[in-house]
């Protein structure tokens, strides 16, 4: 099996989950959307912390911490 098979088989096995998803209980429902929320988050923080950690634009603003 190639990976583009297990790419779209994995996709497919999310989105019935996800269309099942609507009739379980308020609870799960709650539960899968903080779930989400938190790996949005996480990588959206990381991108940002990568893109200013070595784009340089930055360098000039940084607090520089020098030894006394």
């Amino acid at each position: 099996m190639s990976t583009s098979d297990e790419i779209m088989k994995t996709l497919h096995t999310i989105g019935s989950k996800l269309q099942g998803l609507s009739q379980d209980h308020p609870l799960i429902q709650a539960a899968f959307l903080i779930i989400i929320l938190f790996f949005l988050t996480f990588i959206a923080l990381f991108v940002t912390g990568c893109v200013y950690g070595r784009c340089g634009c930055c360098q000039s603003t940084r607090n520089k911490v020098s030894a006394v």
